[in-house]
């Protein structure tokens, strides 16, 4: 077997990064960390490292999945029930979906609801509600509910993560705190951008015109998504998560995060999201290398990131980058998941 050093940088090749890292786990502890480049060109003597924080995007997804089905499993939520039950004034384009469209259709990605991402709004995210409503009945629906087809959608995590506030009376942010971070002592992870830039931040890259890497000196935030995208967190923390995924539901200490059968439901295929590709719920379930891998990508131009967990090896892989290049949230995982099989 190659080093995964070795594989990483194989993967990279001559593509130009500030800062990657790359976490492997297996099912109890970290067994590799890999490190390459800066958290800021500005500051070239301050390298990435686990610790670093990055903008993780639609990883956040997966807590966001794992927040709602804890609620299921309460008897706060019900995965079948239409969400124009708790939301009487749902609107979308065809009436015909907002009156039938529920909790599952969103999280499976199978509502109909467009894509859907504006990376700069509400500054509070008691502007969520608000947001929906105004944003919802131009909404374009391409297909019906009970068509049962994949098409994502941030609208439709976010609408999710409306009923879990308005069931439950408090925001989605302490719902994800209370049920997902804390329980699985994801101490440096958090949904406060004003929080992330008091620690090891790795602040966003692009290329200029002449192919240097400069600082993005500006982070955007829309505190009315943040069940969509709105997670900083590091490798540490996501090893964490992984390692959950792959023990049933439990956390380092065995404790029952959620249950058993809730994480065999989050895991189910309940679409078709592309060839060999299919979606849980807030899930990617990925079958088209080596190993069958399930998890989720993020990208918030320019993080990129995955997190990706193998449940046959026992082994989970997290990827971060602060420079946009999509394509290696794919390669690496399947890269070291095929150096293992």
């Amino acid at each position: 077997m190659q080093s995964f050093r070795k594989i990483i940088k194989n993967a990279v090749g001559d593509r130009t990064l500030a800062g990657l890292t790359v976490v492997v786990t297996d099912r109890e502890k970290i067994i590799a960390a890999e490190n390459f480049g800066v958290a800021s060109v500005e500051m070239p003597d301050v390298s990435v490292s686990e610790r670093s924080l990055y903008r993780v995007a639609s990883i956040t997804k997966v807590v966001t999945g794992i927040t709602l089905m804890k609620l299921v499993e309460l008897g706060i939520l019900d995965l079948d029930e239409p969400v124009k039950k708790t939301l009487p004034w749902l609107t979308f384009k065809d009436e015909r979906a907002s009156d039938a469209v529920t909790l599952r259709h969103l999280l499976s990605h199978t509502s109909g609801l467009e894509a859907e991402y504006t990376p700069e709004g509400a500054r509070d995210e008691s502007e969520l509600e608000a947001s929906l409503k105004v944003g919802l009945p131009t909404a374009e629906i391409f297909s019906l509910p009970e068509e049962n087809k994949y098409r994502y959608s941030n609208w439709g995590i976010r609408l999710a993560s409306l009923v879990a506030e308005v069931k439950t009376g408090e925001k989605y942010s302490a719902l994800a705190q209370k049920y997902v971070l804390d329980p699985l002592s994801m101490t440096d992870s958090t949904f406060d951008i004003r929080d992330a830039i008091t620690r090891h931040i790795s602040l966003p890259h692009v290329l200029d015109e002449n192919g240097e890497l400069t600082v993005v000196h500006h982070m955007k935030e829309n505190c009315a998504r943040l069940a969509a995208g709105g997670l900083y967190s590091n490798a540490i923390d996501l090893a964490k998560l992984a390692r959950m995924l792959l023990s049933d539901g439990k956390n380092d200490k065995g404790e029952e995060v959620i249950s058993p059968e809730t994480a065999c439901e989050m895991r189910k295929k309940h679409a078709i999201a592309g060839d060999n590709i299919y979606y849980g719920l807030t899930m990617r379930i990925d079958e088209r290398g080596d190993a069958v891998m399930r998890g989720h990508l993020g990208s918030a131009p320019p993080y990129a990131t995955s997190m990706f967990v193998s449940d046959e090896l026992g082994i989970g892989v997290i990827t971060l980058m602060n420079t946009e290049y999509k394509e290696l949230r794919d390669e690496i995982p399947q890269a070291i998941f095929k150096s293992l099989m």
